[in-house]
Parts: C-alpha cells; structure tokens; sequence
C-alpha cells in the first residue's frame, strides 16, 4: 500500500502495511485480557466514536480533553476526536486542582473526558470556566467493559441511555469516517493534537502538532525488527514519547500492544513473563529500579523474553544501561532514545541487524533517525569535529508547529529548532552533556548535574539524586549541592561525608560537592521521569533562608560537609 497518500494521521493509522490475523487482538489489557481489541474491532469503534462526537456538536477544530489514564480505550478516543475534526489534548488523571486549571486556561476544551478519579477536580475546574456539565464524559471500568463487549458482539445493540454524561452516549449514532485531508500542504498546516512540555522550569506550554507532524514523527521511527513485536506499554500516554509507540503501531504492522495503567514494579515483571513482552519502553527511574531489585525478584527470568527495551525522558550513564544490559537475554538489547515533545524521536539506539554485536555505545542517544537532521553550534559556528560540544539543534517535517497561545517562532528561518540541550558527536553517534540552563558554572568550568547524578547513584545506598547549582557565602563561584535520597537499606546509612567523598575519588576537583549534601524523601520529577528542578530550586532557595535566619539567632550548625551543613529536608 501506498500510505503517502493518507494525509489524515486517522487513515494513515487504520491502513495496515502488512498482512495479518484480523481477528487476533492488537489492544489488551493485560490484567483482564478479555478486555481487547482486534483490527476490525478498534476499526468499528473509531468509526462509531467519530459519528458520536459529531453527533454530540464537536466541531472543527475545537479541543477534547482527555483526562483518563492508561487504557485500552484510550487510542480509539484520541484517533475519533481527531478523526471528528477536534483537537486531542491529554493530561494526567492525578493532576491537582492549579495543575489542571492551568491546562484548562490553555487549551480551553469544549469537551472532557474523564475517569473516576479525577471527575471532582474535573467538575470544579469546568465550573470555574463555565463548561457544561453534559459536556463532561465519564469514562469508568463498567464503560470499558460495556463498550468492548458491544464491539465485540455484532449482534449486540448500542447501549441506551439517555445519560449524555456517559461515554456510552457516543455509541447510538451509526458509523462515520473521518474527514478527510486533501493534501500534504493542509496535512501540515491543520492541528491534530496537543501534547503538554514536561514543565521542568516553569509551568507547561502546550505544543502543537499537526497531522503531517504526527505522521512524521511516526515514519522517522518505524523499522522492521528481527523479533517478533509484542510491546508493553506502562508509561502514561498523555505524553507523547510513549503514546508514539501506542497509537499507530498496532493497527499498521499487526503488533500486539499490552497496556498497563501505570508502572508498578511486580506487575510489571509479571506482565512481561505472562505475555512474553518482546518490546517495551522505560525511564531511567524505572531502569535504576530494576538494577537496584533484590535477587528474590528474579528479573533476569521474568525479562528473559525481551529483545529491545528503549530508555528516554531523563538523562541516563552508560553504567547504568550496562548494568541493565546485563540483566537481559544474551539477544536482548537495550538502547537510549532522545526526543522533545516538540520534535518527537530524533535520535535512538535500536536493535542491530546483527543482534548485540552490532550495537553502538550505550552511553549515547544513538545516530539520527530516518528524516531528521542534527548539528551542533558552538560560538555561532557550526560545529564540525567530533568529540566537540555544542549546542543541539534538530530539523525535520516532525517538528511542531508551535506553542498554543503564544505567536512568536520557535525555529529558524532555516527550519531549526534549538533543543536547548548540549551535546557532541563521535562515529556518527550523539552524546548529550546536558542542559544549557542547568550548566552549573565553577569557576569558570562549566559542570553538567546529570554526570555527577549518574556517579552518585552508583553508590549502593542511594536510590535517588539530583544536583543543582548554588551560590557560595562569599560569591565567588557557583558550586555543586546534591540532594540524595537514601536507599532503604536495613543496617546501613550513608553520611554527608560519604556522599561527598564518593563523588571526590571519582570526579575532577571543581565537580566537588562544595555546595553541600542534603538529604530528602524524594526528588520531585514529572511522570515521565525528568526532574523537576524549578520545584527544587525553589526548595533550595527556602532551605538557604531557613538557613540563614538560624544563623541569625546563632542557632547551632548541623553537622556537614567540607563546612558547609548536610541535614533532612
């Protein structure tokens, strides 16, 4: 088939590029796998779900928030709102009130669906915006499992009701295809969805991508593998690293998706055992967790089945995917992906032609992926030598249109996007040294936080770091604070000085921890694993005022490190 000619990213999505089972279900909830979906069955609901939402008044254009977590249904519902000719925006379920406001006050959504869990924060936010309540869908377990059981059974009529606060009222209005896309040129100019920035500085921008964007960013990571695929997906799909691997995939090649809601460490394992999960897709976080599991877990037999497991959203050392590596079959391989919401995936280490034996360096993003391009600036030139730092920029038709709400360009007339990281390249390669903004300055070097967090979390008693820039007493120079959080280890408790002197034997003098060591109960970081350090500055800038009125009364120093205090925060 000649999938270039599906402009809509709805078709493109529905048009199957290989033969296979259409019976066999491709959408499953692994921990009641009845609940599925086949081909011709996710087909028919995307179809029905479109007549639904046009029944129901969505217009072009307009916004359907998605305020569920991981479900089976969910795919079905983001293809029919783009499908009906609206605009997919998802947020997460957990989501508190400011959190949700500011999404809503963003993206204004004519509509909202929503699961239990966040109807209450849901109806407060739509009554402070004047949104109807019967502009409110519920999404509950019994909706799940009446909806499937009607796809599933032909001779199963509609469900009646005249609740129009149910998802179940989209299910009485016949079929509808979607509308259609003529061309290319309105394939990059109309809206498809809307996906919020991870919000690690400030407050999230909503980004806009479009349907040739979406497509794009699709072909750019779509490959033949020599395993047979059948993926578990356990990140939340409201952002768009793990929701490239949902939506499109199954449908297109015939590739089974199990879905579970979130990530919870046993089921995890087990669901990869149950099913044989050849493929799946993690955070850092969730990579430190498995190389850190007790031998009473059995990780090596429970992921014996997997052959490619893709690691993004937080900046991760080669120690520790070799590490992970190592927990794996002898043909498994695990890689870095590097991505933006606003570019999708534009570097990824995938799964060799030659197995394990062909793989590249597992401390980097891998080379750039098929109709992307990258270069490197440093000192407004254009970086040409290896092994160079500069600063990362990325081109290609996946890239989003813009901020919603906001007029200014965010690329250059040339098509370039500053990706605000750092980074160099070697054999084709790309490494990234880190961010512009979180470039810590000591005296003069420049000293990126995520080298010193990955020595830090080889320490045996740390389960989790994070490393800020502070300001020395005398204003000198900035200096390195690290803010660890203890493993909980029976018998055992690192100190200050132990935390410090770790990263002294391993690390240059000026990556010194000279800015302190602080111990807390968690670092704060968004879903998808980043960490969140606007929140831990402001944390810091709190703990150095407390700091500074005790001193004021001359209250007694806790004990620290190299002078400078180490307490509990």
């Amino acid at each position: 088939m000649d999938s270039s000619r599906s402009y809509d990213v709805v078709t493109f999505s529905l048009d199957a590029q290989v033969e296979y089972d259409p019976c066999k279900p491709l959408f499953i909830d692994p921990q009641e796998p009845s609940r599925s979906l086949n081909a011709s069955q996710f087909k028919f609901l995307v179809h029905t779900l479109i007549a639904g939402l046009k029944a129901h008044g969505l217009g072009r254009g307009d916004c359907v928030l998605l305020h569920t977590g991981n479900n089976v249904l969910y795919t079905a519902l983001f293809l029919a709102i783009i499908g009906a000719g609206g605009v997919y925006m998802g947020s997460n379920p957990h989501s508190q009130l400011q959190e949700l406001n500011h999404t809503v006050s963003l993206t204004h959504p004519k509509w909202i669906i929503t699961e239990p869990e966040g109807s209450s924060t849901v109806h407060t936010i739509a009554n402070k915006h004047e949104l109807a309540n019967d502009h409110i869908l519920l999404l509950d377990d019994a909706t799940i499992t009446e909806t499937i059981r009607f796809v599933q059974d032909p001779s199963v009529p509609p469900p009646q009701t005249t609740d129009r606060t149910t998802l179940l009222a989209l299910l009485s209005h016949g079929t509808s295809p979607p509308l259609p896309i003529p061309d290319a040129a309105t394939a990059a100019s109309t809206p498809a969805a809307l996906y919020s920035t991870s919000g690690t500085t400030g407050l999230p921008k909503a980004a806009v991508l479009s349907h040739g964007s979406l497509i794009a960013q699709h072909a750019s990571i779509a490959h033949s593998s020599p395993y047979p695929v059948t993926r578990l997906i356990s990140l939340p799909i409201f952002h768009l690293f793990s929701s490239l691997w949902t939506h499109l995939f199954p449908i297109r090649y015939g590739e089974p998706l199990y879905l579970l809601r979130d990530f919870q460490f046993p089921l995890f394992l087990s669901t990869v055992h149950r099913y044989q999960i050849t493929e799946t897709y993690l955070v850092p976080a969730m990579v430190h967790m498995l190389n850190q599991a007790p031998a009473t877990q059995d990780v090596k037999t429970r992921l014996s089945s997997l052959r490619y497991i893709g690691v993004a959203g937080a900046p991760i050392d080669r120690a520790s995917m070799s590490a992970f590596q190592d927990l794996l079959h002898p043909d498994a391989c695990a890689g870095q992906v590097w991505g933006m919401t606003e570019c999708g995936v534009v570097f990824q280490q995938r799964y060799p032609a030659s197995g394990r034996s062909g793989q590249g360096d597992l401390g980097s993003i891998g080379p750039v992926t098929a109709g992307c391009e990258a270069r490197l600036v440093s000192s407004a030139e254009v970086v040409k030598d290896d092994e160079v730092p500069g600063q990362l920029y990325v081109r290609g038709p996946g890239l989003f249109t813009g901020y919603l709400g906001r007029n200014e360009s965010m690329v250059d007339a040339e098509g370039w996007f500053d990706t605000g990281d750092v980074a160099y390249v070697k054999n084709g390669e790309y490494f990234i040294v880190g961010r512009t903004k979180e470039l810590i300055k000591v005296r003069g070097y420049q000293v990126c936080p995520a080298e010193i967090e990955a020595v830090l979390l080889q320490h045996p008693l740390i389960a989790d770091v994070a490393v800020i820039g502070t300001c020395l007493s005398d204003g000198s120079s900035e200096a390195p604070r690290a803010y660890v959080v203890r493993a909980r280890a029976p018998g055992a408790r690192v100190s200050s000085d132990e935390v410090y002197d770790f990263a002294r034997q391993r690390l240059a003098a000026y990556k010194a921890l000279d800015g302190g060591v602080f111990f807390v109960e968690r670092i704060p970081r968004t879903v998808s694993g980043k960490i969140q350090r606007g929140k831990l500055a402001s944390m810091n800038e709190r703990r150095d005022a407390l700091a500074g009125l005790l001193a004021k009364f001359k209250a007694k120093d806790v004990g620290g490190v190299r002078g400078r205090a180490s307490v509990v925060v």
